[in-house]
């Protein structure tokens, strides 16, 4: 009996099907399907990121993952990586983790968004926009981003003087101090210190001079009544003292208080025997904007910042 035909036949059977198995498995390792359209990505960007007024746009697309560099992008699925780069050297700020962003780049008005600054003297809205997007752009740049399936680009255009700061208010207070001179038996009631209490700007310059006469007949002028200082906090006081140089004079009544503040505005008032006045000072202010970072385009004609965010 032929033991070595049917022996011959399982060795045959047993290559076929190691082979089979190889190439089932070399078929399903294959890309059932294409790499995300990075090109599709960057025209859906340009257009919007490149007109000269406020617009937007939205793309369905498939991917896992984007990631923006600078003006080129990055997007990969299962089936692989594709790259691309926007046109005109174009800067987006893709707003993952801001959802007041996000609100923007979907359609949200900024002056909604940003009307609590708006309506704040101490903030303003159009420098912590560009703050805000200043931290998304650092953050996101170069970073791995969970892909939505919709990329929704908007560019907004935004006003510098749509909103600003309310001025920083100083107040001063007068008051004066009497103080009793004697001579030959008899007392006379003058002026001894005048002092300035301040309320306003920590690390100002405060000068205070005082001038009027000397108590007594001869009318001398009161002389070296004057002082300067520099706050540290946002209140402080000065004091000068009035006395003559000989025998310690108070100032008659009425003498005149003029300080200057740091800003080299001057206030100037007369004072009586335990009298109060008041002097103001106000001190415009102007916002600081991050407007030299790259994603900012500033528009001389309109004089308008605009700025393209993208919702990944």
């Amino acid at each position: 009996m032929d033991w070595e035909a049917p022996l011959d036949g399982w060795y045959v059977f047993l290559a076929v099907s190691l082979v089979s198995i190889a190439v089932a498995g070399l078929v399903l390792g294959l890309p059932t399907g294409p790499p995300p359209d990075a090109p599709e990505a960057a025209n859906a960007i340009e257009p919007v990121a490149a007109s000269d007024s406020e617009s937007s746009s939205s793309w369905e697309y498939d991917a896992e993952t984007i990631v923006f560099d600078g003006s080129t992008l990055e997007l990969a699925n299962d089936h692989g990586t594709a790259h691309a780069s926007v046109d005109y050297d174009t800067f987006v700020v893709p707003v993952s983790g801001s959802d007041r962003l996000e609100n923007i780049t979907h359609g949200v008005a900024f002056e909604d968004e940003y009307e609590a600054e708006l309506a704040d003297g101490d903030t303003h809205a159009v420098s912590e926009f560009l703050a805000d997007a200043g931290d998304r752009y650092d953050e996101n740049s170069g970073t791995e981003l969970t892909a939505s399936g919709e990329l929704v680009t908007r560019q907004i255009s935004v006003e510098p003087d749509s909103d600003s700061l309310d001025p920083l208010v100083e107040t001063v207070e007068f008051e004066t101090t009497t103080s009793e001179f004697g001579i030959g038996g008899a007392s006379i009631t003058g002026i001894g210190t005048v002092t300035a209490s301040y309320d306003g700007v920590a690390g100002n310059e405060l000068e205070l001079d005082v001038d009027g006469e000397y108590v007594w007949l001869d009318g001398t002028s009161i002389s070296d009544a004057s002082t300067s200082e520099v706050i540290p906090g946002r209140t402080g006081t000065l004091d000068v003292e009035i006395e003559s140089s000989n025998i310690n004079r108070p100032g008659s009544e009425p003498v005149d208080a003029t300080l200057e503040f740091d800003d080299g505005e001057t206030c100037e008032r007369e004072l009586g025997f335990d009298t109060t006045e008041t002097c103001t000072n106000s001190i415009p202010r102007t916002a600081a904007f991050d407007d030299d970072e790259p994603f900012v385009d500033y528009n001389t004609e309109t004089e308008h910042y605009h700025v393209t965010l993208v919702s990944v």
